[in-house]
């Protein structure tokens, strides 16, 4: 099978640590385009966050934002698809939060999604204090018990590094798609994020495959638990070198995010495909 679609998570994948496009990333981005290969980008990041620091005229086809609860036309810049939480839902999920003892950040509704009502069960939780005060024009706080009356887009639970909560949180809300990821702020805390059952990044990718490229191979790069299932989908996946020592053992690894990974996965994907 021809390489068809290239996806890749975008903070510590794509993005060096400058938040930043190497020139060789960008020059393989251009010339997958030249050879008809479908870009996309799938991130945890909302859409007003991945706005922040996506150039307009970065040469991709798609992003993937919210890991996986939307999809853009990136050159056209428009929405097309977007997977919400009930208003039911997501007041199920809260309670659940909030018994549990968690600190939390419960998401608007997408594009709204970098607005959050926010709760914290904890005395002292630095990395969950760090992004409130990140993000605090868009932080409101959870009086709980309340009413929501509106759709929303995920939970965000924050945990210290050592943490397994995820794992309990996982048994336990056995309705919800349940993801684990690196904090991103201080890289060493627990994030668990907390959706409808049929969001992740990889049924976002799955369903672009099927819209732009059915029948072609398609190939992951990533960096983090978050990308797990968009790793295992793919026909091939990669891990760049600054990942947990469990996916490197697991998958093929390339060179670190600081060295452009990207693009010795996809060489190799050529490689294989016989390109």
């Amino acid at each position: 099978m021809h390489l068809g679609m290239v996806v890749t998570d975008l903070d510590g994948t794509l993005f060096d640590k400058r938040h930043a496009l190497s020139a060789e990333d960008r020059r393989t981005l251009i010339e997958l385009g030249e050879r008809g290969v479908v870009r996309a980008i799938a991130t945890g990041r909302s859409l007003f966050s991945a706005l922040r620091v996506l150039p307009t005229h970065l040469p991709i086809d798609y992003l993937v934002h919210s890991s996986g609860a939307g999809v853009v036309s990136w050159p056209q810049q428009q929405t097309l698809r977007v997977t919400h939480m009930s208003a039911e839902l997501a007041c199920e999920l809260a309670a659940a939060l909030v018994a549990q003892g968690c600190d939390f950040m419960l998401h608007h509704a997408i594009p709204d999604n970098h607005h959050f009502y926010a709760h914290q069960s904890s005395s002292h939780n630095p990395d969950f204090e760090r992004r409130i005060a990140l993000y605090a024009p868009y932080a409101h706080e959870l009086r709980w018990p309340r009413s929501l009356e509106t759709e929303m887009c995920q939970a965000v639970i924050i945990d210290p590094p050592g943490s397994y909560r995820h794992l309990e949180l996982r048994a336990s809300l056995t309705q919800f798609q349940v993801i684990r990821t690196t904090s991103p702020l201080d890289g060493a805390s627990t994030w668990t994020e907390v959706f409808p059952p049929s969001v992740n990044k990889a049924a976002s990718a799955a369903w672009l495959r099927e819209t732009c490229a059915p029948t072609a191979r398609c190939i992951a790069i990533g960096n983090d638990y978050n990308d797990l299932e968009l790793l295992t989908w793919a026909d091939r996946g990669y891990v760049v070198a600054n990942a947990p020592a469990d996916l490197r053992a697991r998958y093929h690894t390339v060179p670190s995010h600081e060295q452009s990974g990207f693009s010795a996965a996809v060489r190799h994907a050529l490689a294989e495909s016989g390109a």
